[in-house]
């Protein structure tokens, strides 16, 4: 088969798993324009952000469920083993994220560790009592993504991201309509979006025979029971939340910066629009876990850094060209203030969908030679790295938001140092 071939059909594989993550990528920025629109604006963004930054980091240790279902789907032990894994793992977080609810905790996690200022301590509460079963769903949605994506069935996740965008939609509308709480149609609209998608990805994957029992009972590579997949799953797991606390902390230091209090809306709402693009090359590890015996790493490279290449092209072109200024304000309203601080964020982040592609194949190539714990070490050097550099950022008198942006760039660019070291020396 030719080059060119080959990658057509990695970029076939791809671009419907992508339009899942740009389906579930779009809910923030549609969410962030909802809440221009309604009373109280700011502090309900503000809110929205930090609610989700703290649910995320409740959500982060199963996130990797999806590329385990992907590795562990040819056996029919690890596959019994991963469901009960997710179950158990799942329905643990949301109970880590109803405790985040309670006054007294809140207060240390929010208004102590985050820098919360208590007017906004109501909202942030609300929101996260909404989302509770916010894990659980995402739990249940990636085991049967991974079983799809396994057997081939990559249309099918992309219909189940879009089942979820437009029940986002239709919430946010509602609200909308309603004049409703803005906070709470955040909430409600996050959490049934996913639980939608739960529900139709199960079906999806009944229907297309995805969860057919396979042929092989067990490997000895693969884990078979509870205890091998805590074994191979505790690195993945651990690496997320690592991942995903540094950026709750990150929200410390945006609110901690001299113009915190605008800050803390800019960072979200910037963010979100960049991982619209961004999120759309994460698909890219699971590509690489499902062809890396059949396709020849040079080739799989190639796929990545074009999927990365092409998608920061998409970000530039709307951050840096003269369309920009009214795309972003139809995102996020006519608050002058607060799109002067969004659009430099947009151009500094121009380069990360091309770097998340590059560390979501280098994160594919260690997790499909099952060498976990070089992904978990990676990810440390990345949060010390981006933490660090955005705090001095901040010290230094940058914007909170830029502060940010420069800690994740310079966090993500070492990360990927420490993956291709990872994976070239076997560490």
């Amino acid at each position: 088969m030719s080059r060119d071939r080959k990658l057509i059909q990695l970029w076939q594989q791809f671009i419907p798993l992508s339009l899942s993550d740009v389906s579930m990528a779009l809910g923030d920025p549609l969410t962030t324009t909802t809440l221009a629109h309604l009373p109280d604006a700011r502090n309900n963004i503000a809110a929205v952000g930090v609610a989700k930054a703290i649910a995320i980091f409740c959500e982060s240790p199963i996130i990797m469920l999806l590329h385990a279902s992907n590795a562990l789907a040819p056996t029919q032990l690890s596959r019994r083993a991963l469901w009960k894994f997710a179950l158990i793992a799942s329905g643990l977080m949301s109970f880590l994220l109803a405790l985040t609810t309670i006054p007294s905790i809140f207060a240390i996690v929010g208004e102590g560790w985050l820098g919360v200022s208590p007017s906004l301590s109501s909202s942030i509460r609300s929101t996260l009592s909404i989302v509770i079963l916010w894990p659980l769903a995402i739990g249940w949605r990636r085991y049967f993504q991974g079983l799809l994506i396994h057997s081939g069935q990559s249309n099918a996740v992309a219909q189940a991201g879009i089942i979820r965008l437009l029940v986002v939609g239709g919430i946010l509308a509602g609200g909308f309509t309603l004049k409703a709480n803005g906070a709470v149609v955040a909430g409600m609209s996050l959490v049934w979006g996913v639980i939608a998608e739960a529900f139709a990805v199960t079906y999806l994957a009944r229907k297309l025979g995805a969860t057919k029992p396979p042929e092989l009972v067990s490997t000895p590579e693969l884990p078979q029971d509870l205890a091998g997949v805590w074994k191979f799953y505790a690195p993945l797991g651990g690496t997320m939340m690592l991942g995903w606390g540094a950026r709750a902390a990150l929200v410390g230091i945006v609110a901690r910066s001299n113009d915190g209090s605008i800050a803390l809306a800019a960072w979200p709402a910037a963010w979100g629009l960049v991982l619209v693009i961004a999120n759309s090359t994460r698909m890219v590890q699971q590509i690489i876990i499902r062809n890396r015996k059949l396709i020849p790493d040079r080739f799989l490279i190639i796929f990545a850094i074009s999927v990365g290449i092409v998608c920061s092209l998409i970000l530039l072109s709307v951050s840096g060209t003269p369309i920009s200024e009214a795309a972003i304000s139809y995102f996020i309203g006519n608050d002058r203030e607060l799109i002067d601080r969004v659009r430099p964020v947009l151009l500094i982040c121009a380069m990360m969908p091309l770097l998340v592609s590059i560390q979501n194949a280098l994160q594919g190539f260690l997790v499909s030679e099952g060498r976990t714990w070089g992904v978990n070490q990676a990810a440390w050097v990345g949060a010390i790295v981006m933490l660090s550099a955005a705090y001095l950022a901040a010290q230094l008198g940058q914007n909170g938001a830029i502060a940010a942006a420069i800690g994740m760039l310079l966090g993500n660019t070492m990360e990927i140092s420490y993956l291709f070291y990872s994976w070239k020396s076997k560490v």
